[in-house]
This record gives C-alpha cells, structure tokens and sequence, in this order.
C-alpha cells in the first residue's frame, strides 16, 4: 500500500487563471472552481510516488511559488485600476518569482559541483537549471520595472509575465532536475564499482609489496585513489540528499520528506522523426512568452512613437532568433542521437569482453583482479548508456518546451 504523506495543498484558484494541461479526465468529470483533476488523479498525486510525467500536475497543484503568483494575479486583475495596490502586487510577484530563482539556482550549484565525478553527471542538466535560474531573475526584474511603467501593463501581459512563463520554467526546471537525479544515482552506482575495484587494487598492491614485488609509494598510490574515491562517495550522497530536498519543496512535500523518485522514461526515438524546425517554427513563434508579451506590449504603444518602432525591430529580431535556437535545439537532438547509439555499440562491444573475461576466469586462465577490471568496465559502458539516453531525452524535452514558448531570447 502506498503511504499517503502530508502535502502543502495551496488554496482554490479559478480555473480560468491558467490553462489546465491536458488530463484524461474521466467521462463524466466536470471540474469545480480551483479544481483542475478529477478525485482518481488527485489521489495519485497524493501519494509518496515523484514520477516524471505528473510533475507537471504537482508544479499546478503544491508549488508555493506558483500558488502566491495566482493570487497575486488574480488581486492585480480585479483591482487594476488601483495603480498604488497594483504597484504593492506587482512588487510581491516579483519576490516570488525571485524565490524561485534562488530555488533553481541553488540546484544548479549542486550539480555543478557534481560533474564529471566518474564522467556520469553531464553537464545537461546543470545548464538547464542555470537557463531556468538566469531567466526567472530577469523576470523578476522585468516585473519590477513594470512596476514603475504600470500603465503600459494590461492584465494579460502580467499573466504571460508572471504566471505562463514562471509556471514552464518550473516544470521544465523540475523535470531537468529529475533528469539530473537520476544521473547523479547513475554516478554513485559506478563510483560503488569503482571503489570496490579500488578495495581489490589496494590489497593486491599491499600483497605484492610484501613479497617485494610493488613499492611503498605504489602502496599510498593505491590506498589515496581508494580514498578519493570514496570522499567523493560521501560528496555525492550530500549532493543527493540536497537535489532530494529541493525536488520535496518544489513538488509540495516536506523538505526533508522521503518520497520515491522514479527514473525518467526511455528516449523514445520515434519523437525526433516528428521534428522538423522548419515546419514547427510557426508554433513556437506563436507560443513564446516573451514574444507574445511583447506583442501585447506593441498594441499598447502610440503609432508613429520611437517606442513602437523599438518595439517593432525588436519582435522583428526575435521572431529570426526563434527560428534559428529552433535549429540549434533540433541539432543538439541529433548530437544526443549520435552520442546514444556510439554508447550502445561501445556497450555491445565491452559486452563481448565481459563474456570472454567470465570465460576466462571459469578456466582459470585470469586472476580475480582482472576480472573485476573487465567487470567496472562493463558495468561503466552500460551506465554510459543510460546516461547518454538521458541526456538525449532532456534535449527532446527541451526542443518540445521551445515549440510551446519556454525559449529564452536575447
């Protein structure tokens, strides 16, 4: 049975403030006001269970951040013509959206610190959370000085502005990091090989020096690697009680909750014969935040005044620079691609190694050190695969998050 934890559930907001993601809802399922999923899926967010495809629901349903931004938007937009409380509010929203800056920041230093222990923790993912971090402090001040020039800001533009781009920023930051997670747990698996394979070295080293067959200093050499290796150990495990707790807070446990993270899902291959920049540069053209704020941002504008015109060249620009970061996401797929498949034939090869170093060691014609060598080998190249199929799902999802406006622009 799975055991049902205490959630921070933020209080009812009208439907109408965000679009609802796509669920499938029960038939006869009509939502209420605040309710965005039927009682079933409400139940599976509920329990102690973190998986990939409803954090998207948990970011809507338990983040803090995204709950005081509602509310602050939902105030802003009945009380617009009030410009002294809509300076207090915009202000506040600003707070928020600075908070979860700091939020993904934070999680990005952790993995910073955390790559290439092993060669298993990419950079990926730290440059995700590093994007989602850097563009959640430009909102923040992107909405502060609307504070000072609030009557060139509508209501729909606050929304864009504070709730649509916040609320993708999050999820693509949650989902990055759960990536990220699962790519540490990767390193911390090869890294117990390692040390163990380091545990052997060092005994056979002392062995052998005490038939003088190895020096002292080949000794210490053997015995400061088997050290390292396992300070580097005690690293990654604070590391992963770190992204844990920030993962708990984002996604409305406890921060020193102990929910079950599940993996990631597979890269499924058949999503890149889908994409084609070309084709799909019209969606994320018309899906992104920044452009499309700063469309409404023109309407408001005097025709014929320097500020349009700014304005103007400006969508211009962007509207290119959508199409060519289009390009750049769907080639950096392509790389990933190219990356996974090499990781699998460098598999299947160290494969047929491993078949013959067990072969070997039946007959006696390897001692159990070599064999161990082979084996970390192996078992290396097969978490490289893993590791490389991450790495390709995250530029997927990454290329998918651009067609539905979360591209930063310059």
């Amino acid at each position: 049975m799975k055991k049902l934890v205490k959630r921070v559930v933020p209080a009812a907001l009208a439907l109408s403030l965000t679009a609802a993601p796509v669920m499938a809802y029960a038939d006869d399922f009509i939502p209420g006001p605040g309710q965005r999923y039927d009682d079933a899926t409400l139940k599976t967010l509920k329990d102690n269970v973190l998986e990939y495809d409803e954090i998207e629901m948990l970011v809507d349903e338990y983040n803090a951040t995204l709950k005081n931004l509602r509310e602050t938007y939902s105030d802003t937009r009945d009380n617009y013509k009030d410009v002294v409380k809509l300076k207090s509010q915009i202000h506040s929203s600003a707070g928020a959206i600075s908070e979860a800056a700091g939020e993904m920041s934070s999680m990005a230093s952790m993995f910073k610190d955390s790559l290439g222990y092993q060669s298993m923790l990419t950079p990926g993912a730290y440059a995700e959370m590093l994007y989602a971090s850097e563009m959640m402090n430009v909102q923040s001040e992107q909405v502060l000085l609307q504070a000072d020039t609030v009557t060139v800001v509508t209501p729909e533009m606050l929304k864009l502005r504070m709730i649509d781009g916040t609320r993708a920023m999050l999820i693509s930051g949650a989902q990055s990091a759960v990536i990220g997670y699962e790519q540490l747990l990767l390193g911390k698996e090869t890294l117990t090989d390692t040390i163990e394979l380091l545990k052997e070295v060092y005994k056979s080293t002392e062995a052998q020096a005490s038939l003088g067959m190895a020096t002292g200093t080949a000794v210490l050499t053997a015995r400061q690697n088997l050290e390292s290796a396992e300070a580097s150990m005690i690293e990654l495990d604070a590391k992963e009680v770190q992204v844990r707790s920030t993962l708990c807070k984002m996604l409305g446990w406890e921060y020193n909750a102990s929910p079950e993270i599940r993996k990631a899902p597979g890269a499924d291959l058949s999503r890149i014969d889908r994409m084609n920049p070309e084709n799909d540069k019209q969606t994320a053209i018309a899906n992104n935040f920044t452009l499309r704020y700063n469309q409404l941002n023109l309407e408001e504008l005097t025709d014929g005044s320097v500020d349009r015109e700014n304005m103007e060249r400006t969508i211009r620009e962007q509207t290119a620079e959508i199409s060519a970061s289009l390009v750049n996401l769907y080639n950096d797929v392509i790389q990933k691609r190219n990356e996974y498949q090499t990781a699998i034939a460098a598999f299947e090869l160290e494969k047929t190694k491993m078949e013959a170093a067990e072969r070997k060691l039946s007959v006696g014609s390897i001692g159990r050190l070599e064999y161990l060598q082979q084996e970390n080998a192996y078992k290396t190249k097969e978490i490289a695969v893993r590791t490389a199929e991450l790495n390709l799902f995250q530029a997927m999802e990454t290329y998918d998050w651009a067609l539905k406006g979360n591209l930063s622009l310059s």
